[in-house]
């Protein structure tokens, strides 16, 4: 537990540390990467109700007057509803093949529809629920702000990806594994490292994931080319237990030169979430079957109660100036976009917060440091990276891409990517532009391992022996041809931009710590995962 005097005697010896330490050889001006992991949209479900972005060329409504979607070939239109409702499509990989349909993107009405607290028929449920996109209400009848405005206000302001692919076809405990190792796969199967991955949550009906999973606990695998395995018990070749011994972005991180701030921190709710991606990792969380998670890296993972049980930690250390090379962030279910718990419409908030915090930290620190770069030489420039982690079976009208994995000189399947998942990149070197590149979270690590590695050779990538999903970024070398580094056609280092204060935030800044959340979310705030609905499956 931090205490007031050793947190003043920390933020002296950090600037002590920074100013004596041998700098890093970076290969952009960025030298912080902040990925911010929101819940469960796709750019139809969360950007429809953008006009100024659809009309600049953002690729958020399918075609059509009505806009609508495809029920086995019956027009469905797709028609408003709020951020946070008590339903919750289903998004497993059975309803990721449901709604592909075998490319014909036209069975997401098979997506079971799940409801908070009680069994369906629900009358607070829509028709064709999975056909939803998002109405940005307004929440301020004196300045007509509305609840998304701080989403679109991003969008409009700086990069937009309108084709960012999931890597995987599943849920959170995948997703999140890919956001920081750049796969899925267990190395208990060395020949078969990329035919499969994890396919789906921890089951069945385990309290944990990762290496302090219950016994007995798997997570279905997937073959990139076939269909997910049975599993019809745990010593099934088509499951795995949750913990796994492949390398990841630690592995990277870890080998720059110690200097203050820390390499690497990764910001989650509790050991043993899906959305803890580190608890999977033995190097990290510790050997399969733990009771808890204590490797050598598992300080980097800051849980409530690290920085005085503070749920807004990253605000904190921001504003402390302790902001680590890279950051991953987790929200908490109160201000996660994941539907099915009513009145938690926090995300855009909590989002434009750590925006903020950024762009106005040389301000709000009195100049002791200074993250967006104005005044500082780009001493400290960041760039904040805001991806969705997973399409929360929400309907999306662009169907994914195939890539090829090449294993051990082995053409491999052609594997399909997920749906399609929102991007936006903010830094004080990225233009107001909209991308039709296409990208995937492989490019999210690519990117990080070019900022602070080897400028997109092999020995930047999570393992120089296998290919993870940094090596087969669409948006990268070699796989792209034209491409210097992945997200790159996000960042022109020839030209700086001045911040502006991201606006329309429904909750202040304040609301995302403890204890004062229980004034902005009432007095019911408790601790949630990002998934705060009945059945923690997604």
């Amino acid at each position: 537990m931090w205490q007031a005097s050793r947190s003043a005697a920390y933020v002296v010896l950090v600037a002590l540390l920074t100013s004596f330490a041998p700098a890093t050889t970076f290969n952009t001006k960025i030298q912080h990467v902040i990925v911010i992991i929101q819940e469960n949209r796709t750019p139809d479900s969360l950007f429809f109700a953008d006009d100024t972005l659809y009309s600049n060329g953002g690729d958020v409504r399918p075609p059509g007057n009505p806009p609508s979607g495809s029920c086995h070939g019956t027009l469905v239109p797709l028609a408003s509803w709020q951020l946070s409702p008590c339903y919750d499509p289903r998004h497993r990989n059975d309803d990721w093949t449901a709604m592909y349909h075998g490319g014909q993107m036209d069975g997401a009405c098979d997506i079971v529809v799940k409801y908070h607290d009680q069994p369906p028929p629900m009358v607070c449920a829509p028709t064709n629920p999975q056909y939803r996109y998002v109405t940005n209400a307004e929440w301020d009848s004196v300045n007509h702000y509305k609840i998304l405005d701080p989403y679109f206000q991003i969008a409009n302001s700086y990069g937009f990806a309108n084709k960012m692919f999931q890597t995987n076809q599943g849920p959170s405990f995948p997703a999140h594994q890919f956001l920081f190792s750049g796969t899925s796969a267990p190395v208990s199967i060395p020949s078969q490292h990329y035919d499969w991955f994890a396919a789906d949550n921890v089951m069945p009906g385990s309290s944990k994931a990762g290496c302090i999973a219950d016994d007995g606990a798997y997570s279905p695998l997937i073959d990139t080319g076939k269909s997910k395995g049975s599993c019809p018990n745990n010593q099934d070749p088509h499951c795995a237990y949750p913990c796994y011994d492949h390398p990841t972005m630690a592995n990277v991180l870890d080998t720059l030169p110690l200097e203050a701030p820390p390499r690497w921190l990764y910001y989650a709710q509790s050991a043993g979430d899906i959305w803890t991606a580190p608890n999977a990792i033995t190097a990290i969380c510790g050997p399969a079957h733990s009771t808890s998670c204590a490797g050598g890296d598992w300080d980097n993972v800051v849980l409530p109660g690290n920085r005085m049980g503070d749920k807004g930690a990253i605000l904190t250390d921001i504003a402390a100036c302790r902001l680590a090379r890279v950051s991953w962030v987790v929200p908490d279910g109160h201000w996660s976009d994941h539907a099915g718990e009513l009145g938690h419409d926090g995300g855009p908030s909590w989002v434009a917060a750590i925006v903020n915090a950024i762009g106005n930290s040389w301000a709000n620190s009195n100049g002791r440091c200074d993250y967006w770069g104005n005044h500082t030489n780009d001493a400290d420039a960041t760039a904040i990276l805001i991806v969705w982690d997973d399409w929360g079976g929400w309907y999306d009208h662009v169907p994914p891409v195939s890539i090829g994995y090449n294993n051990g000189g082995q053409q491999g399947k052609q594997y399909v990517y997920g749906f399609r998942v929102p991007l936006l990149v903010v830094s004080r070197y990225s233009p107001q532009h909209i991308s039709s590149v296409n990208h995937d979270f492989g490019s999210i690590l690519n990117f990080i391992e070019y900022v602070f590695g080897q400028g997109g050779s092999s020995l930047s990538e999570i393992s120089p022996s296998y290919h993870f999903a940094d090596h087969f970024a669409p948006d990268a070398p070699p796989t792209c041809q034209t491409c210097t580094y992945s997200l790159s056609d996000f960042f022109d280092f020839n030209s700086a931009r001045t911040f502006s204060t991201i606006q329309g935030a429904k909750y202040a800044p304040d609301c995302f710590h403890q204890p004062a959340t229980s004034a902005c979310f009432g007095t019911d705030f408790t601790d949630a995962d990002p998934d705060d609905d009945v059945v923690d499956d997604d």
